[in-house]
């Protein structure tokens, strides 16, 4: 008991459920800005597209930034799904 008190506290071990609840809150918190990532970047995003299309077809191509917001909300929630059944595990 001596030696886990000296290893607590130096910070060798930690309580299992606060660590449990610190890696749920940041697993939310990652999840949380990369639901709102496609609203961020959609913009600009599908203006980068267009200007690369149009650059390199000479024709005047225009990519709705709606459009290329559904795609990228469809993509980031195909990949946090398939994130979501990964699991911690503590010892």
């Amino acid at each position: 008991e001596r030696q886990l008190s000296i290893q607590k506290k130096k910070g060798a071990l930690v309580d299992r459920a606060r660590a449990e609840t610190m890696v749920f809150r940041l697993a939310r918190q990652e999840r949380d800005i990369w639901v709102t990532w496609p609203v961020r970047v959609a913009a600009l995003m599908a203006a980068q597209v267009s200007a690369e299309v149009s650059g390199a077809t000479g024709a005047t191509v225009t990519i709705e930034t709606a459009t290329m917001q559904r795609v990228l909300e469809t993509h980031v929630r195909e990949q946090l799904d398939a994130l979501a059944d990964l699991k911690v595990t503590l010892g």
